[in-house]
């Protein structure tokens, strides 16, 4: 049994790829938080943290039952997301996330997924695909389409601490997709450490900002 987790830009097909692949296999498919819960009208700071650490509980309970579970986004996402914002959207710092995220970890309440899967295309590919796809609205997509290069960049730096831990896939067709997820889908890597590579991944996203190099 395995929860993965699909990620890649708004459009590239995440969604339709995990149902489909939960149609043909005994798979479950959690959604994204904005389509999971519905936000209040006052939210704390933590809401939509607490929601994602929701999200990993969900999964858990669903391994009981199906072999695999995937995530439709990451929980971790506030992570990849902020930074490719400069920590500058939601008053909430690294260190602010990174210590909720490691808190939650220690106390056994959420870990990292045991692979990702990232979907990649041009911004041509992204803009047609979302421009005939009625049934989602994707809010503020010209602003993820600035962040398509750096938010693709954090997910391969994942690879730097835990080996062909993020699979890398070039979103043709949602054919193609679910053969190279499904072919790949138990994780090659050890069990890993969820705080440390947390530590690692805070300590990468304050030494690189989004729109520079990365440095190691």
């Amino acid at each position: 049994m395995s929860l993965i987790c699909l990620e890649g830009a708004s459009a590239v097909g995440k969604t339709t790829t995990a149902n489909e692949i939960a149609r043909i296999t005994n798979t479950y498919v959690i959604p994204e938080v904005n389509l999971l819960f519905e936000r209040p009208k006052t939210e704390s700071k933590t809401w939509y943290l607490e929601r994602q650490i929701e999200r990993w509980q969900i999964a858990q309970e669903k391994l009981k039952t199906y072999n695999n579970v995937i995530l439709d986004g990451d929980i971790f996402q506030p992570l990849s997301y902020n930074w490719c914002f400069d920590f500058n959207m939601y008053n909430q710092s690294l260190n602010f996330i990174s210590e909720f995220f490691r808190s939650e970890i220690k106390d056994g309440k959420v870990k990292f997924p045991d692979k990702y899967f990232y979907l990649y295309t041009n911004h041509e590919n992204l803009k047609y695909r979302k421009e005939n796809d009625s049934t989602r609205k994707r809010s503020n997509f010209e602003r993820h389409l600035e962040i398509v290069e750096p938010h693709q960049r954090y997910y391969k730096s994942l690879n730097y601490f835990i080996p062909d831990y993020v699979q890398l896939i070039a979103a043709n067709s949602i054919q193609e997709n679910i053969i190279s997820i499904t072919d790949n889908i138990s994780p090659s890597h050890v069990n890993f450490d969820s705080v440390e590579l947390l530590d690692n991944v805070t300590n990468w996203l304050a030494n690189n900002n989004a729109k520079n190099l990365i440095k190691f």
